[in-house]
């Protein structure tokens, strides 16, 4: 699914996932493929997240980040973006796991004045649930019950200020639909189950989307390199900036249908009733046996 064309007149390309829906894997894809001649490294792959960075923004505004409430931040935030966007020689991609949220009086925290395109990555909610808990060390009914919440979001606590600033990613549903729906940043949207079944093809689409030259040889090269296999030897030998703790890896399975395996029968009938429309659109309800 594409809408309209990249705009390369701008800089920013926003890689926008629900949590554990494959966008680190695509990160990777990305850094293997855009620098062939470097030693390839899990903790310095594109897709940065520095504009999230508390500290970051607090400088550029000249502000304390910490006093505000996450809709209070978002004018600073899209101010953020779009000096990013004018003072970058090339184009930047960025990752986040916001839904597309406007502010009040309208101002977008994604503007579209900087913004080149967007690239979706949607993973079926049943399968990202064991993922999900997996990564939080939570149990599934949680990841269930946080899947469906409209307030969720990351880097949120009710007590304290984290390095990073709050990421509102509301319910699945919202966050995904969120991005599909909105028509002012041109999108590409992926889903996991296709990048793992064709990833040669999902990886040429985010190449043309962003308007990269296509070297089918290093596209091969860049998939081979990423497998999930030799993802997880990385962390193992050089550890991985954003593993959740020293007691579980980031690097899981990456298997199609492993919520469907692990998952009872009334906890799949609970994601069906909070995100099966939504599922239906972007084709999942035919992949989900009746329960």
């Amino acid at each position: 699914m594409t809408t309209a064309q990249f705009n390369n007149d701008q800089k920013l390309v926003w890689l926008a996932s629900y949590p554990k829906s494959g966008s680190t894997w695509l990160r990777s894809l990305l850094t293997a493929y855009l620098l062939p001649g470097d030693e390839f490294d899990l903790n310095a792959m594109v897709g940065e997240h520095d504009p999230f960075d508390r500290q970051m923004l607090d400088d550029h505004a000249g502000i304390s980040s910490a006093d505000f409430l996450p809709h209070e931040l978002m004018p600073y935030q899209a101010q953020l973006h779009c000096d990013m966007a004018r003072e970058s020689d090339d184009w930047r991609l960025i990752k986040t796991h916001s839904a597309y949220l406007t502010a009040d009086g309208g101002k977008e925290l994604f503007p579209a004045s900087a913004s080149a395109g967007a690239i979706v990555i949607v993973r079926n909610p049943i399968d990202i649930v064991p993922s999900y808990a997996h990564h939080e060390g939570r149990d599934y009914d949680w990841i269930i019950a946080h899947m469906r919440n409209e307030d969720a979001g990351a880097d949120s606590w009710r007590n304290r200020s984290t390095p990073m600033l709050p990421q509102q990613m509301s319910s699945w549903s919202i966050n995904v639909e969120s991005w599909l729906s909105q028509s002012k940043i041109p999108i590409l949207m992926l889903r996991y189950e296709d990048m793992h079944r064709d990833p040669e093809t999902s990886l040429t689409a985010v190449l043309r989307f962003c308007a990269i030259d296509v070297e089918p040889d290093l596209v091969t090269k860049a998939i081979a390199r990423c497998s999930i296999d030799r993802l997880r030897a990385d962390e193992k030998q050089t550890g991985f900036n954003e593993r959740p703790s020293t007691r579980r890896t980031f690097f899981r399975s990456g298997t199609i249908g492993d919520g469907l395996r692990s998952l009872s029968h009334e906890q799949i009938k609970m994601i069906l009733a909070d995100h099966g429309k939504l599922m239906d659109t972007v084709g999942y309800n035919s992949e989900v046996p009746v329960i």
